[in-house]
């Protein structure tokens, strides 16, 4: 597996610069970058910049604006799904084998799902000579079961699911019952805490044990929001080595343990 953070991750005054620098320093993989539709090609022109400065690589895009499309009249859904489209190709270009989409799935309102999967097979359609796999992650409250079934739905093997264990206990959800569970669809994971849980009380030695065990390929992401920086940063990574979960190696290339 491989281990990268996104640019929101540090959350202070810290400087896109800045933040680049420390991933290189900390020997982390990748670097997950957010998209918006309305300037994605300047911010991709600045992330490939500095990509190409501190030699890291991008690997995966977070187009956040998808969780609202249901909300939507339904006449702006068209053009709203071919400027996310068009922000995905973005991406792609910038090296992202990976395009997130989050979703706020709930069950008691079906019609929230059929809007998501319409868009969905969209982005898929649109991604498909490139082969980017586009993973839906469980928001706002959303539990993971549901964003798994609106994976299936869709029925294409570039759908996948994106699994936050921190969004996990806003839902409510078993972050290791679930992962475990549903690991087969899972291209990637978020590491975090949850409203009241920092990423060092979340259970990582019995996270590890179902990826390990489950023979996970799939790549975790850092996603800590702090006040403290750079060292909110270096805690993570110092927690992940201390269960166990990654070790760094020479040269900037990283490992885990298995």
């Amino acid at each position: 597996m491989l281990l990268g953070a996104g640019t929101d991750t540090i959350t202070d005054d810290y400087t896109l610069e800045q933040k680049f620098a420390e991933f290189r320093r900390l020997n982390l993989d990748f670097v997950e970058v957010p998209l918006r539709s309305t300037d994605a090609t300047a911010q991709a022109e600045t992330f490939r910049t500095l990509a190409a400065a501190h030699g890291l690589p991008i690997a995966s895009a977070v187009i956040a604006e998808f969780v609202r499309l249901p909300d939507m009249p339904e006449a702006e859904r068209a053009d709203a799904v071919r400027r996310i489209a068009d922000t995905a190709l973005t991406a792609v270009d910038l090296g992202c084998d990976l395009v997130l989409i989050p979703v706020r799935v709930k069950p008691e309102e079906p019609e929230r799902a059929e809007s998501y999967a319409e868009g969905y097979a969209e982005l898929l359609t649109a991604t498909k000579q490139h082969g980017t796999v586009i993973a839906a992650e469980f928001v706002g409250g959303a539990r993971p079961a549901d964003a798994a079934n609106l994976v299936r739905v869709v029925d294409d093997p570039r759908a996948r699911l994106f699994f936050d264990v921190g969004n996990c206990l806003y839902a409510g959800a078993d972050p290791v019952s679930d992962l475990r569970t549903l690991l087969p669809l899972v291209a990637q994971v978020h590491l975090k805490g949850g409203p009241d849980t920092p990423l060092a009380a979340m259970p990582l030695r019995e996270l590890h044990e179902v990826v390990r065990s489950g023979g996970f390929q799939g790549r975790c992401a850092l996603e800590i929001e702090s006040p403290k920086g750079r060292q909110s940063l270096r805690d993570a990574v110092s927690v992940l080595r201390m269960y166990g979960l990654w070790t760094p190696a020479h040269e900037g290339n990283t490992t885990h343990a298995g």
